[in-house]
């Protein structure tokens, strides 16, 4: 009974404290050290949306997942969204780490719920006005599926916005799949970065052109690449783009590209003014996926986690990658484990995995690719071991990014439309949709079309892109696609 009575007495302490001086604790996601306040991502508008129309009784939804890698600015979103709901709503709202109160104070979201509801003084299916919470790195709480759905089947009149990996969708139950919305955060695209980037700069210098995209002009980029019925179709529509695409590119500095590149796409480059610094703490981010995330992730032993980096080293210098291969190049570390590092990898958001065009048996014998969910997370690497690393990988670097926006647009459903050509002088993917397969080759400068005629022939596709520095063109059935119109989505 004493130990009970002083865990209860811990954890009234901890929700206590976070109630009376969430504003205080926040502060720090919310500003830098200068206490100039972090622009908030478009994903913002998003996720406030939600809940003003559950304010307004427009829709039944009461919990949103916001699943990404770490670093992207997630636990910065969610503090934002506490205290803008804190300007009309400054009572009934908690914000709680699953990672302090797992790991640190050595409770569960269970424990936080049945004393918030003492605190409360009443049972949450008797609450009378709505009860917000903000739940940080949720996942570290094994069982917190079945806590949020056994919240949201006993009150109506509570909302609960949650971060984690992305392993959150594929922990989730079908049960409480149908009553989450999922909206998952990834690194900036360029237009982002541009967009806020440009924003931060006026803020100190009003002459400052803030770089806002183009209404409309994304999605009409996407049909032309994706929904066109054949390449010249896809021309003629991306040609007539042309205009829009040039003004959203005037006045934008070129080495704007390789910035993005190196590290524009996560969110904290923008803040950090020491290009040296934004490695550090790139690496120091990568160094935290390992020792927080992957062993929640999966039960790896202490040498797992030690060589984990090394892992990572070795995919981040490698265009093709087999786990058979690499089990026998690395004593002391098992075909299996490998394997589980690499299914974890994914989990975290650190690689994006593209298997092999062809059956399910090539698929699972020949050897995959492994693109980083931020070249910025390669090159970080990369420049540790390699001098000039820019410009020797600025294909793969430039090839994460061409993934990262097929992952986004295409990847997160069950069974992945992304593949590549394993066969010697392929192109670098296959995009095989419901109704049409794509060839898709990348490269920095200038780009020929063999590789994808080759590869569209090979699978009967419909027409090909080569995304690079060249002029807008039409060859055949390929249609050649300046990267600045790609950056653009």
């Amino acid at each position: 009974m004493m130990n009970k009575t002083k865990n209860q007495i811990t954890i009234n302490q901890y929700l206590r404290n976070q109630l009376g001086n969430a504003p205080i604790l926040l502060q720090k996601y919310t500003q830098d050290k200068n206490n100039n306040e972090y622009l908030p991502r478009n994903i913002f508008k998003t996720v406030k949306k939600l809940i003003k129309d559950y304010l307004e009784g427009q829709r039944e939804l009461r919990i949103v997942a916001i699943p990404g890698l770490r670093g992207v600015g997630k636990t910065t979103l969610l503090a934002q969204l506490f205290m803008d709901l804190y300007k009309q709503h400054p009572k009934n709202l908690l914000y709680i780490s699953a990672d302090q109160v797992v790991n640190i104070l050595g409770y569960s979201l269970y424990d936080v719920f049945e004393e918030y509801q003492r605190i409360l003084g009443t049972s949450l299916e008797a609450l009378d006005k709505p009860v917000f919470i903000f739940i940080d790195e949720v996942h570290f709480d094994p069982k917190w599926t079945s806590i949020l759905k056994m919240i949201y089947d006993k009150s109506k009149k509570v909302f609960i916005v949650c971060t984690g990996s992305s392993a959150l969708a594929l922990q989730s139950t079908a049960d409480l799949a149908r009553r989450v919305t999922f909206e998952p955060m990834y690194p900036m695209s360029f237009t982002e970065y541009m967009l806020l980037k440009t924003k931060y700069q006026a803020s100190d210098n009003s002459i400052v052109h803030i770089k806002h995209p183009i209404s409309g002009l994304k999605d009409q980029i996407k049909h032309a690449l994706f929904q066109s019925k054949q390449a010249k179709d896809c021309f003629s529509q991306l040609q007539k783009l042309k205009n829009n695409v040039n003004k959203y590119w005037l006045g934008v500095d070129r080495l704007e590209i390789d910035n993005y590149i190196k590290f524009g796409s996560m969110p904290y480059s923008l803040t950090i003014k020491e290009q040296d610094r934004i490695y550090e703490v790139i690496n120091e981010t990568i160094d935290r996926i390992i020792e927080k995330d992957l062993p929640s992730l999966n039960k790896f032993d202490s040498n797992t986690i030690k060589r984990a980096k090394n892992v990572l080293f070795m995919a981040a210098g490698s265009n093709e990658l087999s786990i058979t291969g690499l089990a026998q190049s690395l004593e002391g570390i098992s075909f299996n484990t490998l394997s589980d590092l690499f299914d974890s990898f994914e989990k975290a958001e650190l690689l994006i995995r593209v298997y092999p065009y062809g059956t399910m048996y090539k698929t699972i014998r020949k050897a995959s690719k492994y693109h980083f969910m931020s070249s910025a997370i390669r090159h970080t690497l990369l420049r540790i071991t390699e001098s000039g690393a820019f410009e020797i990988n600025k294909g793969r670097y430039l090839e994460d990014i061409i993934v990262l926006t097929l992952y986004c647009e295409f990847g997160r459903t069950f069974g992945s439309p992304i593949f590549y050509d394993s066969t010697k002088g392929g192109a670098d993917f296959i995009l095989n949709l419901l109704n049409k397969k794509i060839a898709i080759e990348v490269g920095y400068g200038s780009k020929g079309t063999k590789q994808a005629q080759a590869t569209l022939k090979k699978i009967k596709g419909v027409y090909g892109l080569v995304i690079s520095d060249d002029n807008l063109a039409l060859e055949d059935k390929i249609v050649k696609v300046p990267l600045k119109y790609f950056l653009m989505i």
